[in-house]
């Protein structure tokens, strides 16, 4: 099989995947329910954990090792994360402050929240963050830059994960949003893993990014059975009254900022040949 064609092949074992465990299709068919919603955990763990192994049967097959795609504890990818995360978290939290001033509304302090609340959102978030990461950098970005070159590679990915962001519920702008967000957040987390040739600092904005916008600043509407807490912060108006583009520019914005600064930040230093083959 063309390294190319495995590539896909990959690509549409983990979308199965995703969409049986992540998507909570599989959801429906187990037969009990763990206390505290822990259910929803569990299938995200697993997915994280069969995206690890599926990634380490392709390398097997291919005669590489996890290593050579940069997945490892080692002290430079926690180092890494580390670093990457604290980016994510002042980044993010920098734009949902903005956000609020461009949508008019204000952040409060959300009643009964609990710092066990807090930490389990941390895990629960760095378990699916982790299983995307596999899933969309790693394996896939590599072996697609080897036979197209580094910028094909992330537009594939970039067009991937905006195809796999397609919802038949949402419709015109919000649709747009679902889209173009993850699609752009795709573009700078794959130029940052072919810079750093590590998962480490990708994973650790992504993880610092998903925690302040679910575990401090929070959208969404408090329900006791929900996946993961509340968060700290919750805003102080209805958010069916606020404006969308108001709500979602600073967040494309931000990303469009963001992926020309790691884009140059790439290129500086870098060999023309891994660019543009």
């Amino acid at each position: 099989m063309k390294p190319f064609l495995k590539v896909f092949f990959f690509l549409a074992c983990l979308t199965s995947l995703d969409f049986l465990l992540k998507k909570g299709f599989l959801h429906f068919f187990i037969p009990f329910k763990l206390p505290h919603n822990l259910t929803v955990l569990f299938l995200f763990t697993l997915f994280a954990i069969s995206s690890w192994l599926i990634t380490k049967w392709f390398c097997k097959t291919d005669k590489i090792k996890l290593k050579d795609l940069g997945i490892s504890i080692d002290s430079k990818n926690r180092f890494e994360f580390l670093y990457g995360f604290f980016v994510g978290f002042i980044l993010w939290t920098l734009v949902s402050i903005i956000q609020s001033y461009t949508a008019g509304f204000s952040w409060e302090l959300r009643p009964n929240i609990s710092l066990s609340s807090i930490l389990y959102g941390l895990l629960f978030i760095f378990i699916a963050d982790l299983g995307t990461e596999l899933f969309t950098r790693g394996y896939p970005l590599k072996k697609l830059k080897d036979s197209f070159g580094a910028n094909a590679a992330i537009v594939i990915m970039v067009f991937m994960v905006g195809l796999k962001s397609y919802s038949i519920e949402a419709k015109a702008e919000l649709l747009l949003y679902i889209i173009l967000i993850p699609a752009l957040h795709t573009l700078f987390f794959s130029i940052i893993y072919f810079k750093t040739k590590k998962l480490g600092a990708a994973l650790g904005i992504h993880t610092g990014a998903n925690f302040v916008t679910i575990s401090i600043f929070d959208l969404r509407i408090e329900q006791a059975s929900q996946a993961i807490p509340a968060g700290i912060f919750q805003p102080n108006a209805d958010l069916e009254t606020l404006s969308l583009t108001a709500l979602q520019l600073p967040w494309v914005f931000m990303a469009l900022l963001f992926s020309v600064v790691v884009y140059f930040w790439w290129i500086k230093k870098s060999e023309s040949p891994a660019l543009t083959k």
